[in-house]
């Protein structure tokens, strides 16, 4: 796998995709078209190599209206999909609006889902407005910015999260923005030196 970064642009070649990420491929493909989104939490690192499992991919989205969101309901429902919540629109929007995430899945499965949720805070927002732009042979992915997403992984703070943390800062540190990766640290209160991040 080759990795290209440029701007606000990667570009991954010679890439095996997965059924994973075909999964949230033809999520996104349709998200596409209603709404602007960014991927966040664990699969940006699976995304870019790492090995390891997932039970759900994270997406945030901007509030969208009951009518809007009732329409995307149908084409997902249509495009055989499934809402683990198992509420009705009505409710699910409800859950969207308390700033509570919906799980959506591919008809008779559970595993891997996708966890939608509106956007919250300015944190949020801010992941929106600076996301990167992946680019794969079967298609295009937005992400959560690299320095956002690293110091946010240190702050969970769980095994799980702070080798996904290295795993990033390990294949992209030649081109993070430090000044932005030390202000991330510093509004999440955390500190990289002690697992080799040095900034």
């Amino acid at each position: 796998m080759e990795i290209g970064y440029s701007g606000r642009q990667i570009t991954i070649t010679e890439k095996y995709t997965t059924l994973l990420d075909m999964f949230v491929l033809n999520f996104v493909n349709i998200l596409n078209g209603m709404t602007s989104y960014v991927i966040v939490s664990g699969y940006v690192a699976i995304l870019f190599g790492r090995s390891r499992g997932t039970e759900d991919i994270d997406i945030l989205i901007p509030h969208m209206e009951k009518e809007t969101f009732d329409t995307l309901h149908r084409i997902l429902i249509e495009g055989g999909y499934d809402f683990l919540n198992a509420e009705n629109e009505d409710r699910l929007y409800d859950m969207l609006v308390n700033r509570l995430g919906i799980r959506i899945a591919q008809k008779n499965q559970v595993i891997p889902n996708i966890e939608l949720k509106f956007l919250k805070d300015d944190i949020d927002r801010c992941v929106l407005r600076d996301r990167l732009y992946v680019r794969i042979a079967e298609g295009d992915l937005c992400i959560s910015p690299l320095e956002l997403q690293i110091a946010y992984k240190l702050f969970l703070g769980s095994e799980k999260d702070i080798e996904d943390a290295l795993y990033l800062w390990e294949i992209f540190k030649d081109h993070l923005d430090r000044d932005c990766l030390k202000s991330m640290m510093k509004q999440f209160v955390v500190r990289g030196d002690e697992y080799g991040i040095i900034l």
